[in-house]
């Protein structure tokens, strides 16, 4: 016989923290009950029940033994995503509780469990105390969801993931299916814990950086014309700019703005448009050539904004391409071009000492 909903052996450490637990059976990993009934006593094995469940949050430490094969290698136990960033740290199954483990966290101090029923296991999922990554935005309600699952036991997660160092602990069927399934606004990212697998991940957020600043790019022009019996021109035009990158997904209040295996590259930069009288308009189609792995890169979008100084106006360029998640390098060819106008004369002056700039960066 094997008896149910056997009480707790003693009170778990002060030492444990915040446990919630479903089912208890501790102390003694084999024991033999006689139980007194109506003609001969029956014997039977006690056995930790199927479905006993015990979690604990925030464990800052990793329970499972560093080197141990339990141990996710990598970024294997990996998943990040708009709204969330979690690590799988190990994922262990067992008959008994195993040497080396830190189990006194979850259970308190000098604990065991009665041995599982047969056919079942005890079944152990702890996420990473530090995870090495962080969300870029915070969720706003129904934008995320998780349900982690060990066979027939499901735990449910909405606005949130679950938490570093948090454990799950639970009594299965032997070799149960463990999977963890995140959904951020609508887009599903899975793990299969037994396999080590994942599928359906946002893949630029898995390469690379998010964002980088070129170098400084400066230079210095001349400009002169004739108009009538009139000379005009300038002398030293300075400029000085950097650009700005960023491989993007996803947009507060737009939503994902690239394909899962795609990326929004945008550059930005400044420009000096207008300064005492003149103008210096520079087309970037013509100024600003951008090419990756895979060759030149076709603009999405170009936009501008100017902003009004004290004796002219800086203008401020975004330009957007779609890149593979995997393009981490590219380069910029900067070459602003002539003419310079000056408006209350009404003559353009063409320049000299222009010149271009090849500017490498990488997101690597």
């Amino acid at each position: 016989m094997s008896p149910k909903d056997i009480a707790p052996a003693h009170r778990p450490a002060h030492r444990t923290p915040k446990l919630r637990r479903a089912g208890l059976a501790l102390l003694a990993t084999a024991a033999v009950l006689t139980v007194a009934a109506c003609g001969a006593a029956p014997t039977g094995t006690l056995h930790t029940r199927a479905g006993y469940t015990l979690t604990s949050d925030e464990i800052p430490v990793s329970v499972c033994p560093a080197d141990d094969e339990s141990r996710f290698a990598g970024d294997e136990g990996l998943l990040i995503g708009a709204h969330f960033a979690l690590r799988v740290e190990c994922v262990a199954s067992f008959d008994e509780l195993p040497e080396g483990f830190q189990l006194d966290y979850l259970f308190g101090e000098h604990a065991s469990l009665y041995s599982p029923e047969p056919g079942y296991e005890f079944t152990l999922i702890q996420f990473a105390p530090e995870t090495g990554a962080e969300a870029q935005f915070e969720a706003e309600a129904g934008e995320l969801s998780a349900t982690l699952k060990i066979g027939d036991r499901a735990w449910d997660f909405d606005g949130e993931v679950p938490a570093p160092g948090e454990v799950y602990f639970t009594v299965a069927k032997r070799d149960a299916p463990i999977t963890l399934e995140v959904v951020d606004v609508e887009r599903t990212q899975t793990m299969d814990l037994r396999e080590r697998t994942r599928e359906g991940l946002i893949q630029a957020l898995y390469t690379g950086t998010a964002a980088v600043d070129s170098e400084v790019v400066e230079g210095s022009v001349d400009g002169y014309t004739t108009k009538g019996s009139y000379e005009y021109w300038f002398d030293d035009w300075g400029y000085q700019t950097q650009f700005e990158l960023t491989r993007e997904v996803f947009e507060p209040g737009t939503g994902w703005v690239a394909e899962p295996d795609r990326a929004l590259l945008s550059i930005e930069f400044g420009w000096l448009y207008s300064a005492s009288g003149l103008e210096w308009s520079i087309d970037t189609d013509d100024a600003l050539k951008v090419s990756g792995p895979d060759g030149a890169l076709t603009p999405l979008s170009a936009d501008h904004l100017d902003e009004d100084l004290s004796n002219g106006v800086w203008r401020t360029f975004t330009i957007t391409y779609d890149v593979p998640a995997d393009a981490l390098d590219f380069t910029l060819n900067f070459h602003p071009k002539g003419p310079v106008k000056w408006p209350e004369e009404d003559v353009s002056l063409p320049i000299t000492g222009d010149k271009n700039h090849e500017i490498a960066v990488s997101f690597a």
